[in-house]
């Protein structure tokens, strides 16, 4: 698999971690032999969306106002616009690094959205997607995802 020029993200509606492929060559045994790793690139906290919504939302005294059907309105909204916000991001990122190639990592339940959300460049340049949260994975095991 040809990894050059490749930009790996993985991404919750809390956090998005970029990083870029670096290829490295060796020899091992008389054979040249190719291996790849991440090099971090950006890393973005979304810091509104690990609050509570009592945390965002309060009355003029500071007292929390509401009523659950409100406050479940209030959450899918602010769900909407931090993934509208990620979404904005990787579109940054992409046309700010111009890869070749897009691995992308997000979430089973709110993928879907992201990629209807993503601009036509970056939808083109995606090679691969995992439905699944690798935010917290460590760096070095993330590539081993989209094998």
């Amino acid at each position: 698999m040809k990894l050059e020029n490749t930009m790996v993200i993985v991404a919750d509606l809390g956090e998005l971690k970029v990083y870029g492929v670096k290829k490295s060559e060796a020899v091992v045994s008389n054979e040249m032999k190719e291996s790849y790793a991440l090099e971090a690139v950006n890393n973005i906290a979304y810091i509104d969306a690990h609050k509570k919504i009592s945390e965002v939302v309060s009355d003029s005294a500071g007292n929390f106002a509401g009523s659950t059907a409100e406050d479940h309105n209030r959450e899918i909204e602010r769900k909407k616009r931090s993934l509208k916000d990620v979404a904005n991001d990787i579109d940054l990122i992409v046309e700010n690094e111009k890869p070749k190639q897009l691995f992308l990592a997000f979430p089973k339940e709110s993928l879907s959205k992201l990629q209807d959300t993503l601009s036509q460049n970056t939808k083109s340049l995606l090679t691969k997607t995992i439905a699944s949260n690798l935010v917290k994975t460590d760096k070095n095991r993330v590539l081993s995802h989209f094998k």
